[in-house]
């Protein structure tokens, strides 16, 4: 029997149980929509988290304080302060053109931020003059800081989009005055004021925090004026010139600074060093990890309309018995029927696949339209997998029940009632 007729006359069997067929489709036009809504999902969330990381800035490597071990065991509780302002100039002196910018930051804390008679609570961080070149942030409006600033540990402030609308509305907040405010543990009122200089562009939210919801002042001013943690900083962020040396500077990083700090073991040393390119890995992997979760979860519903498939084929081959029976004694062998119970099989699963990528697309559409903060992305390689493997399971739970009909002795599938 050629191909073109095996696979007719497979239409022909589909179509005279219509209801029956559509239902043994189902279980694969929604196993392959699951997969293929669940790993657009997976993957929406891997960009989201990959967009979210360079946001932060592009070829980051990025120094953060740590505890020293103590005889292999790091001191429990231990905070850790070891990193300076000092450390940062003597970083930005030695690796010179290695780098395209870099800048240390000091965390104040949230103060109370006070503009005429309007009152906001915002995160106050104190920065270095290339904080914009280092995380690629133009500014909206006027200008950042520059070193004198840095220098005079001068009283000026860079609003975020956020920050600045809700103090000034849309007026311009370029040369305003506000006043920072903190209720000491003493019960005691500490009001300060700054002049702003400029004013930052949008930035959006990153891991649920609104980058745009900040004042920035000079570090000094943040380690003197308002911390009392003289030359102390947070963390040093360094702009590696591309993402290909981000590896190279990692280590001259660490180099320098367990020099600067005397620190002959690495396992000792009181700061870490962290570029993008591990962050990413990291994050990664554990979008990877969260993807397949739900494409297996969307593959054991394919497993069971596949399990459907080989249930309603065993079903055709028993109420078929006496066809097969007549065939083969009017000289069908046994290749031919084996072929056209697997192009059955086949026929209905690669059909219910195409269906299940139209369901599946359909889903992710509403998604969108309901949350369009949700990010979905479904890709070719998503799509091909869903239909290869509802074709392999068409051949996988379809070749028993062929092989069944194949094997029938053609005077016993006669005599069969």
């Amino acid at each position: 029997m050629r191909l073109f007729d095996a696979f007719r006359s497979a239409l022909r069997s589909i179509a005279v149980n219509k209801l029956r067929s559509a239902l043994t489709m189902l279980g694969v036009i929604i196993g392959v929509a699951a997969v293929i809504a669940m790993v657009a999902v997976g993957n929406g969330a891997s960009e989201r988290v990959q967009s979210t990381v360079l946001q932060l800035g592009s070829n980051l490597v990025t120094v953060t304080p740590q505890a020293r071990t103590q005889d292999s065991l790091r001191a429990a509780g231990a905070v850790s302060q070891d990193l300076s302002l000092d450390d940062m100039r003597s970083l930005q002196e030695q690796l010179g053109g290695a780098i395209q910018a870099i800048e240390a930051e000091q965390n104040a804390g949230r103060w109370q931020i006070v503009a005429g008679g309007t009152n906001w609570n915002s995160q106050v961080t104190g920065v270095t003059e290339e904080y914009p070149i280092v995380r690629d942030w133009p500014m909206a409006g006027g200008d950042f800081f520059d070193d004198s600033h840095i220098r005079l540990n001068a009283l000026v402030a860079v609003l975020g989009a956020t920050t600045a609308q809700s103090l000034f509305g849309d007026a311009d907040a370029v040369g305003q005055t506000i006043q920072l405010r903190q209720v000491t543990g003493q019960g005691r009122a500490r009001i300060i004021n700054f002049r702003v200089i400029g004013v930052l562009d949008v930035k959006g939210s990153t891991f649920g925090f609104s980058r745009d919801d900040q004042v920035l002042v000079p570090t000094t001013t943040a380690q003197r004026v308002l911390t009392g943690r003289t030359n102390a900083v947070n963390a040093i962020v360094i702009k590696a010139a591309s993402a290909e040396t981000m590896a190279e500077t990692t280590e001259d990083v660490r180099a320098i600074l367990l020099a600067r700090h005397r620190i002959t073991d690495p396992e000792n040393a009181d700061f870490q060093v962290l570029n993008q390119n591990d962050t990413l890995a990291a994050l990664s992997s554990i979008t990877a990890t969260f993807t397949i979760l739900l494409g297996s979860i969307g593959g054991i519903s394919l497993l069971v309309g596949g399990i459907g498939i080989m249930n309603i084929m065993l079903v055709s081959v028993s109420e078929r018995t006496r066809e097969i029976g007549i065939r083969k004694a009017v000289g069908a062998r046994r290749r031919d029927i084996l072929q056209q119970f697997l192009i059955e099989a086949i026929t209905l699963t690669g059909t219910g696949g195409l269906l299940g990528i139209v369901l599946g697309w359909a889903i992710t559409e509403l998604v969108r339209r309901i949350q369009p903060d949700v990010l979905v992305v479904i890709t070719g390689g998503t799509v091909a997998v869903a239909v290869g493997v509802s074709i392999a399971i068409g051949v996988i739970f379809g070749l028993y029940p062929a092989m069944r009909a194949a094997r029938l002795h053609p005077i016993d599938a006669l005599r069969y009632e």
